[in-house]
């Protein structure tokens, strides 16, 4: 199996048509966009691109399309469901088509005992023909992945890493405590820096689809052993601007403002209202 790289990753957005269906020649057009601006990956079908709100078929022609569309970048499956045969499905499928990893989500209808979340993620693990993320997201979830969780998990030789989106340095600290066996990456992007000087890996970000650059700036830089602080400062302006308002309609209203053609959400969520969109154009354009 080939390392998750570190880096930058975008958690990409899943551009609908209004009727609803994937816009698969946009997607692909992302896809470029993510490789020429310096992105490591892709996570396709996470929470910025609508998981829960995709069929099991959609969420594999995703897969296939990132894969066939991917040039250099790696292709990170997102699996976000309650239940373990279609998380297993879908693990097959994406090893099947091509990609480089799975990021998981824990199963979030029921309350999960720390019993049940090893043993849903050991299937997972036992069974994957590719790397896995555990994917923290607690305000989504419900159910926050531990320390003894990881304690249990942490020598399987498919476990590659975390992704932390739960915006608590206190959790992300926790979670670096197991670099480098594992990579830890950062869903919060406020918190890119201090990952990275904590021995992190980088983010996997919904930013990332629309300020990239000063992104994988940030990491070059920190690689560099430059100063980053300046960067830093505007990422923290632009995740101001743009999460003031609701994700991932903010992003692919901010794409639509970049030049990309406009992508609706898919219901039961909503695409910003006029106002919203004045507003967030006000303040987009102050750090864009």
């Amino acid at each position: 199996m080939e390392p998750i790289r570190a880096g930058v990753h975008v958690a990409a957005i899943t551009p609908f048509t209004q009727e609803g269906t994937i816009d698969a020649p946009y997607f692909v057009q992302l896809l470029a966009h993510f490789e020429a601006h310096g992105a490591q990956g892709v996570v396709v079908a996470g929470s910025t691109g609508e998981g829960p709100s995709l069929s099991a078929p959609e969420k594999v022609q995703l897969y296939e399309l990132a894969v066939q569309g991917r040039g250099r970048l790696q292709v990170i499956a997102g699996v976000l469901s309650c239940s373990l045969d279609e998380t297993l499905y879908l693990a097959r499928q994406a090893a099947k088509v091509g990609c480089d990893a799975l990021m998981v989500a824990p199963p979030f209808y029921y309350p999960a005992t720390l019993e049940g979340l090893v043993a849903y993620y050991r299937a997972v693990l036992d069974a994957s023909r590719l790397p896995v993320i555990l994917y923290n997201i607690p305000q989504r979830t419900r159910v926050k992945l531990t320390p003894a969780l990881v304690d249990a998990l942490v020598q399987h030789p498919n476990l590659q890493g975390i992704k932390d989106s739960s915006g608590s340095v206190r959790s992300m600290r926790q979670f670096l405590k197991y670099a480098p066996r594992l990579r830890v990456w950062v869903g919060e992007e406020k918190l890119l820096l201090q990952c990275l000087q904590g021995g992190g890996a980088g983010t996997i970000s919904g930013l990332a689809n629309v300020y990239l650059p000063r992104m994988v700036a940030l990491y070059r830089a920190f690689e560099q052993g430059a100063d980053c602080s300046g960067l830093q400062t505007l990422i923290d302006a632009a995740a101001d601007a743009i999460d003031a308002f609701p994700a991932p309609a903010n992003f692919k209203y901010a794409l639509a403002l970049t030049g990309f053609p406009h992508a609706f959400v898919r219901p039961p969520l909503s695409d910003l209202t006029e106002t919203q969109r004045a507003q967030l154009e006000r303040g987009w354009h102050e750090v864009a």
